[in-house]
C-alpha cells in the first residue's frame, strides 16, 4: 500500500507534497506521547514556492496577526488529517519540539549546508517542512515524490562538489562562515540598513547556492521570510 491518492490530491490543493516517510522508534512514541498504533510518519512540505499562491491568498496571511504561516499550516493539516484519521505534528509546537530535521534526514537524502539550511540534491535549499502526518499504511519505500528507504542508502551532499562555496561569500556582512551563522550580525545589519538588497531579494547567501536555482523562492516569499526573521529577532531582543 502506497501513499493514499486522496492524501496526495488534498495536499496538492495547497501546494504541498509528501516529502518522505520514516518510522517512529518506540522511544520516540513514548517521549512524544504518540499513539503507539501509529508507527509511520509522512513529512509534508513545499518545493520551491509551491505553497505561496495558496498561502498568500489566505485569511492567515491577510489578517495581520502573528505567525501567519504556522497558523495556515495548522489549519491545512487539521483539514486534511481529520477525515483520514491521521494525527498532525508541527515543527513549531513545543517545548519539547519535534525533531523534524532528524526525521527528514531519515526520510530523505538531506545534509546540512555550509549556511545551516538542510540541502536536498534535487531541490537545493528551496524546500521546507510544514507539518507531519502520523498514521499507518504509508509505504516507506515510495514516499510521494521521493524515493527513499528511510535513510539507509548512501548519501552525498552536493556541497562536497561545490568548490567555490558562494553561499559563504555572498553575505554583505559575512554572517556565514565555517564557524556557523552570526545571527546578531545579520540582524543588526538588516535593522540598520533598510536599503540593503536582502530586504528585496531575501537572504543573499541562500540565493547564491547553485543547486536548483529555478526553484528559488519568488521575491514576495523571500521578503516574507526575511520579515518573519526580523520579527522573531525583535521579539527575542525585546526591541
Amino acid at each position: 500500500m502506497g501513499i493514499s491518492p486522496k492524501l496526495e490530491d488534498r495536499l496538492r490543493e495547497y501546494g504541498l507534497f509528501v516529502r518522505g516517510v520514516t518510522r517512529l522508534s518506540d522511544a520516540e512514541i513514548e517521549y512524544y506521547s504518540c499513539d503507539p498504533s501509529n508507527l509511520q510518519l509522512a513529512l509534508i512540505g513545499n518545493i520551491g514556492s509551491s505553497y505561496w499562491a495558496h498561502f498568500s491568498q489566505s485569511e492567515e496571511f491577510k489578517d495581520g496577526a502573528a505567525h501567519p504561516l504556522d497558523r495556515w499550516s495548522r489549519r491545512v493539516a487539521e483539514t486534511i488529517a481529520k477525515p483520514l484519521s491521521l494525527q498532525a505534528l508541527y515543527p513549531f509546537d513545543g517545548p519539547p519540539y519535534y525533531p523534524f530535521q532528524q526525521w527528514a534526514r531519515r526520510a530523505e537524502s538531506l545534509e546540512q549546508s555550509p549556511i545551516g539550511v538542510m540541502i536536498h540534491p534535487q531541490f537545493g535549499l528551496w524546500h521546507s517542512y510544514r507539518f507531519a502526518l502520523l498514521g499507518t499504511g504509508f509505504e516507506v519505500e515510495t514516499a510521494g515524490i521521493c524515493s527513499t528507504s528511510g535513510g539507509d542508502s548512501p548519501r552525498a551532499s552536493p556541497c562536497l562538489d561545490c568548490a567555490s562555496k558562494p553561499c559563504l561569500h555572498s553575505c554583505p556582512v559575512a554572517a556565514f562562515d565555517v564557524a556557523g551563522y552570526a545571527v546578531e550580525r545579520c540582524f543588526d545589519y538588516l535593522q540598520q540598513t533598510p536599503q540593503a538588497e536582502c530586504h528585496q531579494q531575501g537572504c543573499l547567501a541562500r540565493n547564491a547556492c547553485p543547486i536548483a536555482p529555478k526553484l528559488s523562492y519568488v521575491a514576495a516569499q523571500g521578503r516574507f521570510h526575511l520579515r518573519a526573521f526580523l520579527q522573531a529577532q525583535q521579539a527575542r531582543s525585546g526591541a
